[in-house]
Order: structure tokens, then C-alpha cells, then sequence
């Protein structure tokens, strides 16, 4: 009996041991073989990591050639008549060092003729290219600046506050209005003067007018005589025709003039400034200038 139930031990104790291995079996067949969703999910996931990673990197090249061009071509390398190009390759900017070499998403070299910087004179500003030429895409972006401007734009988004203090100089302000009050010249102050006739009042002038008119002729004792009235000048009693004259004065107003001095004057005064720019942050060009950092950004 005792051995009866020893071998019924025995075999449940073998069937348990064989579903343990089958059920180790079906484990590590599964680890060793994904199913097919498995490998595709895992697939995609690669080739999109190396797709955006190929997008970068050219992306970061490209930004590396205009950042390395903005400080390069400072205004004594601009062209200078409108129309004229200046261009410079990527095997130019290596043997400059403004740059070490780089590949592209295939571990390979940008094509060093291809790739390069142009920068071109145009009416009101000037353009720079930048073409980059590698195995697994080509494309190029474009800068501008102004005619007065000593350095392109860096790509950089950041923003500095440069300042430099300027030299004193000595500078004439605006003229003053006219004036009658004196003013004296000195070392500090320039004067002009100018004359001009000013009516300071009004007088009476006497104008006289003399009328004329013949003697009255008339009997007087049985003789012939002339007479001019007591009111003419030569009023009388005349033996022979005479001509009678009166003169007659009236007074006119007429205005009185005298010359008067005017006087403007204008001031230097010593000014020292400090000229504030705002550029990107690795603008060499300004720091050549004498202008440096403030710490501020934006």
C-alpha cells in the first residue's frame, strides 16, 4: 500500500517538474524571438531618432558657418561698389580656423567647395548666403544688414547691452534770438551783431506854398493905382501893375529814425557721453570699437 502511494508521489512530483520546464521554455523562446510588433515599434523608433538627429546636425552646421561669416566679415571685408560679391568656401573658413571640420548624419564630410559664404553689395543693403553642401541634404539661409552697419548679425537670439565711453568735446549749441541787451564775447561765447533803423518817434516839418495873383486895379484921386491886399506879402498900393504874392506854411508829421544794435550770442559747452548699444552677445566687432558688456541681456 505504502508503495502504491509513493509512486502516485513520484509521478505528480514528474508532471510538476515538466510544466515548470515547458513554462521556462516558453519564456526565454519569447525573449530570444519579439513578435513582429515588437521589432517594428523599435524599428520606427531608431529611424526617427536618426532622422531628427540628421535634421539637427545639419541645422547646427549651417548656424556655425553664419555665426563664424557675422563675425568675419566686419566692414573692411564688405564689398564696396554695389553689385561686387565677396565669397569665401568652407575649405576657406577651415584653413582660416574659423572653424573646425564637422560631418554630416552619415559621418561624413560637407563638401568643402560647395559649401560657402556670399556676401553681395546691394542698393540699400548688404545680403550674405550661406550654402551648406553635405551628403544627406543642401539648403542655405540669408542675412542682412544695413550700409552703415559694421557687422552682420550674429544668428544668435541673445541680446547684450555694450556701452563706450566717448570723448570730450567742445560744441556750440543753437543761436539766440535778437536782442537789444549787450552782449560781450568770450572764450566760451560767440557773438554777432547787426544794425538797423528803428523809428523812435515823430516830428513836425513846416512846408510853405506861395500863391500869386495880379494887383487890383482901381481909381484913386483921378490916378490909376494897384493894390494887393493886406493879407499878401507885398500888400500896397503900387503906381504900376504889380504881381501879388502870399505864402502860406502848414506842418506835416514825419516819423524820426535812429540806428539801433542787435545782438545774438550762442555757448560751447565740454560734453562727455557714453554711447549704449544693444547687439548679440558675440558681436566682436562693437568690443574692437572699445565697447564692452554690461552684464545685462535680454
Amino acid at each position: 500500500m505504502y508503495d502504491e502511494e509513493d509512486n502516485k508521489r513520484e509521478t505528480l512530483k514528474g508532471v510538476f517538474i515538466k510544466i515548470v520546464l515547458v513554462v521556462l521554455l516558453i519564456f526565454v523562446l519569447m525573449m530570444l524571438f519579439p513578435t513582429k510588433g515588437f521589432v517594428t515599434n523599435y524599428v520606427d523608433e531608431k529611424v526617427a531618432e536618426n532622422s531628427n538627429n540628421g535634421v539637427d546636425n545639419f541645422n547646427n552646421n549651417l548656424l556655425a558657418m553664419a555665426t563664424a561669416g557675422s563675425g568675419y566679415f566686419t566692414s573692411s571685408r564688405l564689398p564696396k561698389e554695389t553689385g561686387e560679391k565677396v565669397r569665401m568656401t568652407l575649405g576657406d573658413m577651415y584653413d582660416d580656423k574659423l572653424l573646425v571640420k564637422f560631418s554630416d548624419s552619415n559621418n561624413r564630410t560637407c563638401n568643402t567647395k560647395e559649401s560657402y559664404l556670399e556676401v553681395t553689395r546691394e542698393e540699400s543693403e548688404y545680403t550674405m548666403k550661406v550654402n551648406l553642401s553635405c551628403s544627406d541634404k543642401e539648403d542655405y539661409i540669408m542675412l542682412h544688414m544695413g550700409l552703415d552697419g559694421t557687422s552682420f548679425p550674429s544668428t544668435s537670439t541673445a541680446r547684450c547691452e555694450f556701452v563706450k565711453n566717448l570723448d570730450e568735446t567742445w560744441a556750440y549749441g543753437n543761436w539766440s534770438s535778437w536782442s537789444t541787451k549787450r552782449v560781450s564775447s568770450n572764450s566760451t561765447r560767440q557773438v554777432q551783431t547787426k544794425v538797423s533803423k528803428v523809428q523812435s518817434g515823430t516830428k513836425k516839418v513846416p512846408r510853405t506854398t506861395t500863391y500869386e495873383g495880379g494887383a487890383t486895379k482901381v481909381l484913386y484921386n483921378g490916378y490909376v493905382k494897384y493894390v494887393c491886399p493886406s493879407d499878401y506879402d507885398n500888400a500896397g498900393v503900387y503906381d504900376s501893375a504889380v504881381s501879388c504874392k502870399r505864402s502860406v506854411t502848414t506842418y506835416v508829421t514825419e516819423p524820426v529814425y535812429k540806428n539801433v544794435t542787435y545782438y545774438r550770442y550762442r555757448t560751447k559747452t565740454l560734453s562727455s557721453k557714453v554711447d549704449t548699444k544693444w547687439s548679440s552677445c558675440d558681436d566682436t566687432a562693437l568690443i574692437d570699437q572699445g565697447y564692452v558688456k554690461t552684464g545685462k541681456e535680454d
